[in-house]
């Protein structure tokens, strides 16, 4: 009996690493999925003054109480063998986190909470996609902020979402204890 050994064929598509998706720092508006180099549409004026926003409110609150690190489309590398690089347009690292990580490029691992700002052109489809995966590597909570609708859906790995309109405040919960 022999076994043959099967190659790719010589068009096909490298899966990337995500240690070789940094190497010399990835595209801008790119992320890694299941190996693939995913290209994403540049976001609008309204999408980053959005992100800017929560940025402020959250990077002043969690300095004050000590509680860890936030950031702007920081990588996170969710999953590894194909490797997943997720950057969410804000992102919270809780101190505990932080203990014995490089912090200088990707993450190795999930956000304590995920934010992402919905453009126009996003499909549900896939931001349910993204959801599911930052849950699956263990991210706790992620905001889901909606311009169009003037809403905040908070979900949570362990229970069900919450959605917050214009006026509601939307409170930090277990993970930022104070914050509104």
């Amino acid at each position: 009996m022999s076994s043959t050994v099967l190659e790719a064929p010589p068009n096909a598509e490298k899966l990337l690493t995500a240690e070789e998706f940094y190497a010399g720092g990835p595209p801008a508006n790119t992320e890694l999925v299941a190996g693939k180099v995913i290209h994403l549409m540049p976001t609008g004026f309204d999408h980053g003054e959005y992100a800017g926003i929560i940025f402020m409110h959250l990077l002043a609150f969690v300095r004050k109480q000590g509680l860890g690190r936030v950031s702007v489309e920081a990588g996170y590398r969710l999953f590894g063998d194909p490797d997943f690089v997720r950057a969410p347009d804000v992102s919270f690292l809780a101190q505990a986190r932080l203990q014995g990580i490089t912090t200088s490029s990707y993450i190795d691992g999930p956000p304590t909470l995920a934010v992402e700002v919905i453009s126009p052109g996003d499909e549900w489809l896939e931001v349910e996609e993204k959801v599911r995966s930052y849950f699956e590597a263990g991210t706790k909570v992620v905001w889901l902020v909606d311009p169009k609708r003037r809403a905040v859906i908070v979900r949570r790995a362990d229970g069900a979402p919450a959605t917050y309109l214009e006026g509601d405040i939307v409170p930090g919960g277990e993970i930022l204890p104070g914050f509104e």
